[in-house]
């Protein structure tokens, strides 16, 4: 077999593989737009093309030049016959241009560019309506705080200094970075919301809302058990859900910034985010809830985007302030200092102060002791959600979600110390 290979022309895998993605774009417009500018034979043959005047010139890029101007003369006259026709669409135009271009690119041996061109290519061509539907139902006004995040990500992240100032080592790269993964992952569930629906069912809005935020999620849920009675147990499964799924969302940020503190907890947290989520769903299905019982998305609004820039700025700074006092309570108070305030920050914002840990971890702070912080702070966080739940919810999803949110709480703590 290796014989073989080695006595095939070095073209043999540019050609075969030009050759595969225009016929798999050529199928899909046949099947979508069997009137347009061609299918499943003049895609190939267009790649072919550009294939051809790469490899049979490598020396010079001038007649693959004048290929894509005669190209792009013959998709502008398709073009303007088809807005003749009164379609104006140029998609299939856009098609050809690129399949040429994806010839040359793979007679220069830029495999992977070329592959990941051409699939992406056959998925945006196929998912028409998909994307065409997530387009209308993103309103307007979102589009503009994600431009506004994308150029914060994409202009000013990378012009951050990378370097520490002041005795307590800040990196205001690293700062912003955690800023940005952080509203990411929000972004991420808050936009599964919208996709998906959180009138569904009491557990998909659960878990889609405690990924996002759990301790939102829990008051929102509370708010609408009050005013649905019967309901009572289904809403306090949906919460207990919306905390298996903090978990979950613990873990990945402490992966992202600190994998050995991540690695640490890994059976921990994944075990409990499975249980509570089993806990929460037979909750919500026992013969006690009604079918009918679901989450009310427009009678509470109150999260807001998680985009949000002025959100983002805060967020910083709180997590600055965290990140300073974790490393003066570390030098002067040592492991007893770090726990209480793991206490104290549960009760508060969870998520700034675990990720503050993870940036003083190897300079005054043990991982265990970290892991230890992290454990407190989630427990001590589950314990204040169940008194959400109590204030705001009706007596028996309140008194019911006390009970096994607090007593998620000390499992984790009594799991941690003794394993």
């Amino acid at each position: 077999m290796d014989a073989l290979v080695s006595h095939l022309p070095p073209e043999f895998f540019g050609f075969v593989l030009t050759l595969g993605l225009s016929l798999l774009i050529g199928f899909e417009r046949e099947e979508h737009e069997p009137e347009g500018i061609g299918g499943v034979r003049t895609f190939p043959i267009i790649g072919l093309g550009g294939f051809l005047l790469i490899a049979g010139f490598p020396d010079t890029a001038i007649p693959f030049a004048l290929g894509l101007v005669v190209m792009g003369g013959l998709v502008a006259l398709t073009h303007w016959h088809a807005l003749q026709l009164g379609e104006p669409g140029i998609t299939t135009e856009a098609a050809a241009l690129l399949t040429f271009t994806i010839g040359g690119c793979a007679a220069k041996g830029l495999y992977w560019i070329s592959i990941a061109t051409g699939v992406v290519t056959v998925i945006l061509l196929h998912e028409k309506r998909l994307l065409e539907g997530l387009a209308t139902a993103l309103p307007r006004h979102e589009m503009r705080t994600l431009l506004r995040f994308l150029l914060l990500i994409a202009v000013i992240l990378p012009v951050v200094p990378n370097r520490t100032f002041t005795p307590f080592e800040i990196n205001p790269f690293k700062l912003w970075l955690v800023v940005v993964a952080v509203s990411g992952v929000s972004y991420v569930s808050y936009l599964l919301r919208m996709w998906w629906g959180e009138d569904r069912g009491l557990i998909l809005a659960g878990l889609l809302g405690g990924a996002y935020s759990s301790t939102v999620t829990t008051v929102v849920l509370s708010r609408q058990s009050k005013k649905r009675e019967p309901c009572s147990v289904g809403y306090a499964g949906a919460i207990v859900a919306a905390t298996g799924m903090m978990y979950i969302r613990l873990w990945i940020l402490l992966l992202l910034f600190a994998a050995p503190l991540a690695y640490r907890l890994t059976g921990l947290f994944w075990g409990l985010s499975v249980a509570a989520v089993i806990v929460g769903s037979l909750l919500a299905r026992t013969k006690r809830v009604p079918d009918d019982c679901e989450f009310d998305p427009t009678t509470e609004r109150r999260d807001g985007n998680p985009l949000d820039v002025t959100s983002a700025f805060t967020f910083a700074a709180i997590f600055l302030a965290i990140l300073v006092a974790t490393k003066v309570v570390a030098e002067r108070f040592g492991t007893t200092g770090v726990l209480v305030m793991a206490a104290i920050m549960g009760a508060a914002d969870v998520d700034p102060f675990i990720l503050g840990l993870t940036q003083n971890i190897g300079s005054g702070l043990d991982l265990g002791i970290a892991a230890l912080a992290v454990v407190i702070a989630s427990a001590v966080n589950n314990l204040m959600k169940g008194v959400y739940a109590v204030i705001f919810g009706s007596r028996r999803t309140g008194r019911l979600s006390l009970a096994l949110l607090a007593s998620f709480g000390a499992i984790s703590v009594v799991l941690f110390l003794v394993f």
